[in-house]
């Protein structure tokens, strides 16, 4: 932790030099919806790097985002005359602080200091290796670059009391997320054990990795009742090894598409495959592509930490809900289905993660943020470049919506081998009947009404 953020910075002689500038004049803060949304893309950025390189798995990686995302939100909605805070709106998120009366904010500041915050202490920062210490001086750094900047702009005074108040924040946030169970799910996961009895039930696909989250389930819903809220129970496809059987066939149909795909389908799996430790994961993609589309459409801070927060709840929600449905359901990965009754030398396009397979991740995610992000932007044309900074040579991709990204994003799992048909059109029903819950339940400003 920063014992104090402000005396971290390298240059803090200088600035205590400049403060002067300001001291005998009245600082105009320019209202945060006319801010840059630089600040913000890059502390996404950051995040989404860091992500990748600790190689956080999908479930956690949601998590994170989230956070983020809501943190961003609630340090500077005091300067949004016309929004209101999620307090009340996400679960057990009860009382935040007000900013101090006597003291002018500068809600940038208070961003920058809240987000610096609690990004050490949700990221991976306690061990001594090179990663933790990478991700701490990244954080360091950026938090000073902002500081030294905001210094020019409002002055020291006003810069030092908005870090403060963005540390009283930081540590309320930081009490919030430690109680949403995240600590006993992952106590818990070391003695799980998989389910066996039955030919349907899910196997492992790569004994020399571990499970992913099997009690991620378990995890607090920020906006859900309850995880199972939207799930689609029934995947609507009785387990069987009749070649005549629907579930056959679905097998069948992932396996033939295996061997005949296209250089196109091809691209798109590869686009969409977002593995942990070689990617910011698949929660990940979904906040670089609203990072591209704040960029396209010229976005000020305020209407970017709307677009973050919106998306961040969403994913997170998904992820609870896909894992919750997933461990429940237990179905056996097509390969394993495939090697046994079909073809036993046949391999997936994509390597199969372990986690078992209904309902498809993907899918679910991805209708969700659809749902929420076409609610927030409209039907917009864009072109996704998030992959390309990958460096495994992917090309940028064009789409005519976002639902027609999330539709690519689903079907990319039937290219690479790794869900049936099922998992993925059931998944995106979850996924939209979630995004439905976050849009109707989240208010970022109060509904009008007639005069």
């Amino acid at each position: 932790m920063f014992k104090r953020l402000a005396s971290l910075l390298l240059f803090g002689v200088l600035m205590l030099l400049s403060a002067n500038v300001y001291a005998d004049e009245e600082v105009e803060i320019t209202p945060v919806f006319e801010e840059d949304s630089a600040f913000a893309v890059e502390w996404m950025a950051l995040l989404y790097d860091r992500i990748w390189a600790h190689g956080v798995n999908p479930a956690a990686g949601s998590r994170l985002y989230a956070y983020a995302s809501i943190v961003l939100y609630e340090s500077i909605v005091n300067g949004m005359p016309d929004n209101v805070s999620l307090i009340g709106q996400i679960y057990h998120l009860t009382d935040l602080s007000f900013p101090p009366d006597d003291q002018t904010m500068d809600y940038v500041s208070v961003a920058n200091s809240t987000l610096a915050l609690v990004l050490q202490g949700i990221l991976p920062t306690t061990n001594n290796d090179d990663k933790a210490k990478k991700t701490v001086a990244d954080i360091k750094a950026l938090y000073e670059k902002n500081y030294d900047q905001r210094v020019e702009i409002v002055g020291e005074e006003i810069v030092e009391n908005s870090a403060a108040y963005g540390e009283t924040l930081a540590e309320e946030l930081l009490q919030w997320i430690a109680n949403d169970n995240y600590a006993q799910v992952i106590k818990d996961k070391a003695n799980y054990e998989v389910p066996t009895g039955d030919d349907y039930l899910w196997e492992k696909t790569n004994p020399d990795l571990p499970i992913v989250e099997p009690y991620w389930g378990q995890i607090r819903p920020l906006v859900l009742d309850y995880a199972d809220q939207c799930a689609v129970w029934s995947p609507q496809l009785p387990f069987s090894t009749d070649e005549n059987s629907v579930f056959y066939q679905q097998a069948l149909e992932v396996m033939t598409t295996g061997q005949n795909l296209t250089p196109e389908q091809q691209d798109i799996a590869r686009f969409w495959i977002d593995t942990p430790g070689e990617s910011g994961t698949p929660a990940g993609h979904w906040v670089m592509l609203v990072s591209q589309l704040i960029e396209q459409q010229d976005f000020t801070l305020g209407q970017a930490a709307e677009a973050y927060v919106m998306n961040g709840i969403t994913v997170m929600d998904s992820f609870i809900s896909a894992w919750s449905l997933k461990y429940q359901t237990l179905l056996l990965r097509p390969v394993t289905y495939i090697n046994r009754y079909i073809n036993r030398r046949w391999r997936s396009f994509l390597a199969t993660p372990n986690f078992p397979e209904y309902p498809s991740g993907h899918s679910v995610v991805s209708g969700a943020a659809a749902e929420v992000l076409t609610d927030y932007f409209g039907i917009v044309a864009f072109v996704d470049a998030s992959p390309t900074r990958l460096g495994i040579g992917l090309s940028a991709r064009s789409f005519t919506s976002i639902e027609a990204a999330a539709s690519e994003a689903a079907i990319s799992r039937l290219y690479g081998g790794i869900h049936y048909r099922t998992g993925i059109e059931n998944g995106l029903r979850q996924g939209r009947c979630i995004g439905e819950v976050v849009t109707y339940r989240i208010r970022l400003r109060p509904v009008a009404q007639g005069e």
